[in-house]
């Protein structure tokens, strides 16, 4: 797995962070939910804010890989 994760570059590797992290949260929003633990509206806004923008902002702050010179 170190092997296979090692070979990709640092934007996939980001990005697959990014999607296993937000099914993670929504998955935990989902089940709060379901458990009477939080509201509709409190795990969406949860699941905005600890979910989606800590991913989006990071995947925003990687640097821009120019192409290689041929």
């Amino acid at each position: 797995m170190k092997k296979a994760l090692s070979r990709l570059d640092l934007e996939t590797r980001a990005l697959l962070v990014s999607v296993v992290w937000l099914l993670v949260v929504q998955v935990a929003a989902v089940l709060a939910w379901e458990a009477d633990l939080v509201t509709r509206q409190s795990a969406l806004l949860h699941w905005l804010f600890v979910g989606v923008l800590p991913p989006a902002l990071a995947l925003w702050q990687l640097p821009e890989e120019t192409p290689p010179a041929e």
